[in-house]
């Protein structure tokens, strides 16, 4: 029973994460366009939209929470290992992580029933340019906040009732790349440039 549960969470969860892939491309194509369609009124036609600056900012809102979404199920938000490392092998795992999931899962679902409180009470207020209800901006906080959650019950799911719809991120203990890996990396890559202009 446990283990469907996981099974559905984890595949719901990685449906949300294409849903949100999707959203990004098509707000960022739209950012784009309403952006160099300003630039060029603006600077060619000299009829500059008054309402493109606020559109754009609208949309990165929403672009940046589903692209907060997607690195939380990757995994892929910075965290701090100093402590997990120095911990006996298992203790992390098996003790720590299930507090930091639930924690994690707390502060999410306050957050969002904060701004949906929030949202809510802006329902009513305008924005300038655009003229239309300022909670299409403010919901992005329960709405990025409720996916966030999903993930967070999907990892927590995955750890105890593992299935092969789970994602290995481990959002509890997710770290940095190796800095030493990167700055090699990045070595190679400049030495490969010089090569290839000389």
């Amino acid at each position: 029973m446990l283990h469907q549960l996981s099974y559905w969470i984890n595949k719901t969860a990685n449906w949300q994460i294409k849903l949100c892939a999707l959203f990004i491309v098509i707000t960022g194509t739209a950012m784009t366009v309403i952006i160099l369609l300003q630039v060029f009124f603006r600077f060619v036609v000299y009829m500059p939209f008054p309402w493109s600056e606020e559109a754009a900012r609208f949309l990165m809102i929403w672009m940046a929470m589903f692209g907060s979404v997607i690195a939380f199920r990757r995994g892929r938000h910075i965290g701090v290992r100093v402590l997990v490392e120095r911990m006996p092998p298992g203790f992390f795992d098996r003790y720590l992580a299930p507090l930091i999931q639930l924690s994690i899962l707390a502060f999410l679902c306050t957050m969002g029933w904060q701004g949906w409180q929030f949202a809510m009470r802006s329902r009513f207020q305008i924005s300038p340019a655009l003229e239309m209800s300022m909670v299409y901006a403010y919901m992005a906080i329960p709405v990025g906040m409720a996916m966030m959650a999903l993930d967070v019950a999907a990892d927590l799911l995955q750890d105890r009732f593992p299935t092969e719809a789970g994602s290995n991120a481990k959002i509890s203990t997710t770290a940095l790349d190796d800095l030493d890996e990167l700055a090699a990396a990045a070595r190679q890559e400049i030495e490969r440039g010089r090569e290839s202009a000389s």
